[in-house]
C-alpha cells in the first residue's frame, strides 16, 4: 500500500498542475486600461509599417538628409497616442507573445489586403 501512495501523490500533483495550466490558456487575457487594445495596437503597427515603407522607398525622390522632414507622418500623433503609452504597450505585448502574435498576424493581413488593392488599381490603370 505504501508503494501505491508514493506513486499516487506525484501523479495527482502532476494532473492538478497540468489542469491548472490548461485552464489558464483558454481564458482571455484582460489587457490593462493603460495599454493599447489589440485593435489600437494593430492600427498603430500598421501605420508604422506604412510610414517606414514610404520613407525607405523614397517615393518623393528627396535627398537622404531631408527624408525626416519630407515623410513627417507620425502614426502615434495621427492615432492620438503618447510615446509613453506606445512604449508601455510594446513592452506589455512583448511579455504576452500569444497576444502579440494575434496582433502581428492582423497587421500582416491588413498590409496584404492593402497591397492587393493597390495591385488591382495599378493593373486596372495599365489596362486603360
Amino acid at each position: 500500500m505504501i508503494f501505491k501512495n508514493r506513486l499516487l501523490k506525484p501523479l495527482l500533483l502532476t494532473l492538478l498542475v497540468a489542469g491548472m495550466f490548461s485552464c489558464s490558456n483558454e481564458e482571455e487575457i484582460k489587457i490593462p486600461e493603460n495599454i493599447l487594445s489589440k485593435e489600437q495596437y494593430t492600427r498603430v503597427l500598421t501605420d508604422l509599417a506604412l510610414a517606414e515603407s514610404a520613407a525607405n522607398l523614397n517615393i518623393k525622390n528627396v535627398r537622404i538628409e531631408k527624408t525626416d522632414s519630407t515623410y513627417a507622418f507620425d502614426p502615434l500623433k495621427e492615432n492620438n497616442i503618447s510615446k509613453a503609452r506606445y512604449d508601455s504597450s510594446a513592452l506589455y505585448y512583448a511579455e504576452h507573445p500569444e497576444l502579440y502574435k494575434e496582433v502581428y498576424d492582423e497587421v500582416l493581413k491588413r498590409l496584404s489586403e492593402m497591397q492587393s488593392k493597390r495591385k488591382g488599381v495599378l493593373t486596372d490603370s495599365l489596362k486603360k
